[in-house]
């Protein structure tokens, strides 16, 4: 958070000198003892921000993986000769608690071809699958365990 505080010092000025430079080094530091002092902002986030970070970009980097490949399969169906699908709604439940994480799951889930996300009631989806081939696994699949990583270590920094 102090680095963005910083940052956010240099952006606003427009430029970067030496003398701003230092000002933002003393003023970003006051604003982040403000935060911590008055506003009960807790440092651990800081490092569970970064930490968060490194995994979304995992997470990103799988999203991307499995659009490719669920876009191929959909082609596969798409181009066949013979008209076989065979569309599917699947009711599953995933272990996780917050509604942040919970959209992001159901986002990616949307975001893949061939399917979406009809309706999430607490933990509990609906999802509509183009063909059965793609409705098999949600609830244990690599978007749930890396958002369950991502959670745990939340839960695991809030505990303390």
């Amino acid at each position: 958070m102090y680095i963005l505080l910083f940052l956010l010092w240099v952006a606003l000025n427009g430029k970067l000198t030496a003398e701003i430079a230092v000002f933002g080094v003393f003023i970003a530091g006051g604003v982040y003892w403000f935060m911590c002092k008055n506003l009960e902002y807790d440092p651990k986030n800081d490092i569970r921000m970064v930490k968060n970070s490194f995994r979304a970009i995992v997470y990103i980097i799988v999203l991307f993986t499995e659009i490719v490949k669920s876009s191929i399969a959909v082609m596969k169906i798409v181009f066949s000769k013979s008209v076989d699908i065979q569309p599917q709604i699947v009711f599953f439940e995933v272990p996780l608690k917050s509604e942040f994480l919970l959209t992001v799951l159901a986002n990616s889930i949307t975001l893949t071809p061939g399917t979406i996300t009809v309706d999430v009631k607490d933990n509990h989806f609906c999802v509509h699958a183009l063909d059965y081939t793609l409705a098999q696994g949600f609830e244990d699949s690599v978007f749930v365990r890396l958002l369950m990583k991502m959670e745990d270590k939340e839960d695991d920094k809030s505990a303390v």
